[in-house]
This record gives C-alpha cells, sequence and structure tokens, in this order.
C-alpha cells in the first residue's frame, strides 16, 4: 500500500554502474567504491602547493564545518591527507539520484605517486562521526 504512495526504493535507486555511465568525468579518475559511496580524483598544482581534489559521489548526505580526512591504507603503508577546506556540504544531483562533493585535500608530491602506482587497497572518508569505507576497483 505505501510502495503505491511513496515509490519503491529499490525501483528509483541507480546502481554505482548507472551512476557512472551518466557521468562524464573531465579531470580524474575512480580511485574507489562501495555500495553508499564512489570516489573520483585528480591533482592540482598552486604556487608549489599539490592538492587531491576529490569528487565524492554518495547515497548519503554529508556536510563539515570542521573538515575532514582520507586515509589511503596498503600493504605498502598508510598516509592519511587533511582536508584543505573545513566547511563544504553535498549538493543533490537529481539525475543521479546521489549527493556530490568536491573536497580538496592536501598532499605531497611522494603521496602522489603513491596513489598514482595504485599502493593502497582501501580508501577511509572520515567526516563528522561519518566514516566510508571504499575499495580500490582496478
Amino acid at each position: 500500500m505505501f510502495k503505491k504512495i511513496f515509490g519503491s526504493k529499490a525501483s528509483t535507486t541507480m546502481s554505482n554502474a548507472e551512476v557512472e555511465k551518466a557521468m562524464d568525468i573531465v579531470d580524474g579518475q575512480k580511485l574507489g567504491e562501495s555500495e553508499e559511496m564512489l570516489l573520483f580524483g585528480g591533482f592540482q598544482e598552486l604556487n608549489e602547493y599539490h592538492f587531491f581534489e576529490g569528487l565524492f559521489v554518495s547515497t548519503k548526505n554529508f556536510k563539515s564545518k570542521n573538515g575532514a580526512s582520507i586515509a589511503f591504507k596498503g600493504s605498502k603503508g598508510d598516509f592519511t591527507l587533511p582536508s584543505a577546506i573545513q566547511e563544504f556540504e553535498c549538493d543533490y544531483a537529481k539525475p543521479l539520484q546521489r549527493h556530490v562533493a568536491q573536497i580538496s585535500f592536501d598532499i605531497s608530491k611522494a603521496q602522489i605517486k603513491k596513489i598514482q602506482k595504485g599502493d593502497y587497497k582501501t580508501v577511509e572518508f572520515s567526516v563528522k562521526k561519518q566514516q566510508f569505507l571504499l575499495e580500490r576497483k582496478n
């Protein structure tokens, strides 16, 4: 009875593959995936400062006034990147049926090389009390 009023959740939720197909990523590559989130990332340099630009496409909404962190974990070592911006929030992308946020993180040249080589197995994104665990997909 309620499905007729509110609709069925399963019929309105796009899969990760459908979301990726609908997106047009110009700068960046897919770095992690879970049922709740897709992570795309690229790198920027400004006056010899390096930034990791993360595009988070999530089924959950999140926002922060105190920043976030992202940890790359693997057999060759772990490293954590603090967000370069403290205040951010998601925008809802209706065609994707997901929440989207672009967040910049401070990064070193050595860490960039580790990400480009794929020297990690999981990515953990932490914002407020929420944690998202994503796996690296080849």
